[in-house]
């Protein structure tokens, strides 16, 4: 059997595993800790010159997050999570025809909404296997959801092995703001049910690969209800088919630099739908200790996607079918992604910071340009964390 260094194993098992899948390369019970991560999440404002109407300034998050794992014994663990998300900030409505393409109509005003979640997990833990089952619920002003989810582990062939499969069912009530003002939705359900598989396997003591593919259906009211679409002269709401089925494929691979003690990490993921919407994600980081204590981690990610049938920044004439959406996040763009993190760890503590910076535009993407949308988004974001083993 292959073993490992605390060192080795730690930069194999980065943070990047796939959904569903704990970070491990041997099952151990976790261990016992409080931790808390602060977030602010920042977008760049719309250019003057792609505005219609309505206020520039887009969102701007901060959040917490709260931790506390405890064993109850060899074998069980129980785990809190809770969440707390203050956002403020425009919100993109719909485009419209201008003189050199399209221009975007923002809210007016500025939105202001808070959000708290909070789930428990209880975690099962052998020598061979791991489970975990999760019950969850969110709310914020205009949105509820409660969530089940279920992840297993089982390793073999000595460890060199690990197979891993996981469950989750969400269900989500919609109650949008201002519904009699704007003529929207007063009350929608959202249904969302995932299965995913993967294997983790060790090649050899300095690299392992990791493969999984997962599957999501969504029913229910899919549409957006504070998007509009601008037909013909005529604004009305935003229209989505009420069922989508999400097919994702994805590959990672690990490898240790015994010369530097880093590690690289290459990842690639592939999305298809129902709905003729395909993506392509590549990400490379590298984690790098600094001494004993420190360890910085540079990362590139790159993402593009094509449209669907339905999308477009605005319709010159009624479309054909019964579906139609102007949401910026449905468009064809290329998207770019900058982030450097540090981690400092002494004893029990550590102690965690990163800065990201994601732009995005049509030009970036490998389907070609289209219309485009104006409402292509750029954002920083900022994180901050520390843990206390107990």
């Amino acid at each position: 059997m292959v073993t490992y260094s605390k060192t080795v194993r730690s930069l194999l098992a980065t943070s990047l595993a796939l959904p569903g899948m704990r970070e491990l390369l041997a099952l151990e019970a976790p261990e016992e800790s409080i931790d808390y991560r602060y977030t602010l999440y920042a977008e760049d404002p719309l250019p003057a010159n792609l505005l219609a109407l309505g206020d520039p300034r887009r969102y701007e998050i901060e959040s917490h997050q709260f931790r506390v794992i405890r064993n109850l014994d060899d074998t069980y663990s129980l785990e809190f999570d809770y969440l707390h998300e203050a956002m403020s900030g425009s919100s993109p409505w719909y485009a419209v025809p201008g003189p050199d393409g399209p221009l975007q109509v923002m809210s007016g005003a500025t939105i202001r909404e808070r959000r708290n979640q909070a789930a428990v997990s209880l975690g099962r833990t052998g020598k061979q296997y791991a489970h975990t089952g999760t019950l969850g619920v969110s709310r914020e002003n205009d949105y509820e959801a409660m969530y089940v989810a279920y992840s297993g582990e089982k390793e073999i062939a000595d460890g060199m092995r690990t197979w891993s499969w996981s469950g989750s069912y969400s269900s989500d009530e919609i109650n949008p703001t201002d519904a009699d003002i704007h003529g929207r939705i007063e009350r929608a359900d959202r249904d969302s049910l995932s299965v995913s598989a993967g294997v983790t396997q060790i090649l050899n003591p300095n690299s392992l690969v990791q493969g999984g593919i997962s599957l999501t259906r969504l029913s229910g009211y899919l549409s957006d209800p504070y998007k509009q679409v601008w037909i013909d002269r005529a604004v009305v709401n935003d229209s989505r088919p009420d069922e989508r089925l999400m097919f994702t494929i994805s590959g990672r691979f690990r490898q240790y630099m015994e010369r530097t003690k880093a590690a690289l990490a290459l990842d690639y993921r592939y999305f298809r739908d129902d709905w003729d919407i395909a993506s392509h994600t590549l990400t490379a980081a590298w984690r790098q200790p600094l001494g004993d204590d420190w360890e910085l981690a540079p990362s590139l990610r790159y993402y593009t996607q094509n449209a669907p049938d339905f999308y477009a920044p605005y319709f010159e004439n009624a479309p054909n079918g019964d579906y139609w959406s102007s949401d910026y996040r449905l468009s064809s763009f290329g998207a770019l992604s900058y982030r450097l993190h540090a981690h400092w760890r002494k004893e029990k503590w550590s102690l965690s910071a990163g800065l990201e910076y994601y732009s995005s535009d049509e030009s970036l993407s490998l389907y070609g340009k289209t219309l485009g949308t104006p409402a292509n988004l750029d954002f920083w974001r900022l994180t901050a964390s520390f843990s206390v083993l107990l």
